[in-house]
């Protein structure tokens, strides 16, 4: 039998909290490793507990969900996040993306959603919203070489490492963050440039060497 999916929840309503525990009960892949209601407890608590997938609203007293996104990324976590949140909105998904984010939920939908997304995320995909996905920075005419204008600064640079041809760990020491880090930039560069794989990101990335070269 498979192991569990540990799961940890974060929310500042403690009723739609024990409505997602239950559903999460309902299916014997996933056990809840814990909760809380704010999320300076929330990091804290990932942080000791090391849980499969940490649901995180993205509004919560003390730290948001991407706050604390953004420290686990940082701080080389291996805990996978999910971002609960009511924004439809394509900005806040980029934001979340870029926070190194694996699951974007509307909580409106997250009934339905909750439970396919988890299994998604804890085997590494990524999973948004269906309602969410004509937002997904592909602009249906855009090229992948247009789109490297989507990019953050941080990503570009990894793409222009790439170029060079290093691997994530040179990339990591050189930029003095963790080989994990470097691993979810890359996802995130190939999802918004609209490409699959390891080698056809790194095929870009060399294809594009010179236009790379000139960014700044």
């Amino acid at each position: 039998m498979a192991k569990p999916i540990t799961v940890f929840l974060a929310d500042d309503h403690p009723v739609f909290t024990r409505g997602l525990a239950g559903i999460l009960a309902s299916d014997a892949r996933f056990t809840l490793s814990g909760t809380a209601a704010n999320g300076t407890e929330a990091l804290e608590r990932i942080r000791a507990l090391r849980p499969t997938v940490a649901v995180l609203d993205v509004s919560m007293p003390g730290l948001s969900g991407l706050e604390i996104a953004r420290s686990v990324l940082r701080e080389g976590l291996r805990t996978r996040i999910i971002i609960l949140t009511m924004f439809d909105d394509a900005a806040y998904l980029q934001e979340a993306l870029d926070a190194g984010v694996m699951g974007y939920l509307l909580k409106d939908s997250i009934a339905v959603e909750i439970l396919k997304c988890l299994a998604a995320v804890a085997e590494g995909k990524r999973f948004i919203s269906p309602a969410l996905t004509d937002h997904l920075l592909r602009p249906a005419e855009a090229s992948p070489a247009d789109r490297i204008t989507l990019l953050t600064p941080t990503e570009r640079k990894v793409l222009k490492l790439l170029s060079q041809n290093r691997t994530s760990a040179e990339i990591a020491e050189r930029m003095h963050v963790s080989s994990r880090t470097v691993q979810n930039h890359r996802v995130n560069i190939a999802a918004k440039l609209g490409l699959t794989g390891y080698n056809k990101l790194l095929g870009f990335a060399l294809e594009h060497k010179q236009r790379l070269d000139s960014l700044q």
